[in-house]
């Protein structure tokens, strides 16, 4: 990917966050899997297909999206909810304790 299309993606990027901050409703604000995928969402968009077919990305249930023809669309409110969905932690001790707990459940 050359520097022109990495500053584009951002742009959009950009260009999506300040519509979000006028108040255009999040679910009016498609984005494509490239500008998602890692900046938004912690995988590379070739996970993210990956994803669309097993329902499952980075070990739980993929975000939503929408199909516009042949392209596959984020919705920002989808986005936002996917991550506010996963859990946080204070540390990863915290963390290990809660998976070990959830595995032995």
């Amino acid at each position: 990917m050359s520097i022109n299309d990495q500053r584009d993606i951002d742009k959009e990027l950009a260009d999506a966050l300040a519509r979000a901050k006028a108040g255009v409703d999040l679910a009016m604000i498609e984005l494509p899997d490239i500008v998602v995928f890692p900046r938004l969402i912690p995988a590379m968009p070739a996970t993210a297909r990956k994803a669309r077919s097993t329902g499952i990305l980075l070990g739980r249930p993929g975000p939503r999206f929408v199909k516009r023809g042949h392209h596959v669309r984020y919705r920002l409110s989808d986005v936002y909810a996917w991550l506010e969905s996963s859990e946080s932690y204070s540390s990863t001790a915290e963390a290990s304790m809660r998976s070990a707990t959830s595995i032995a459940s």
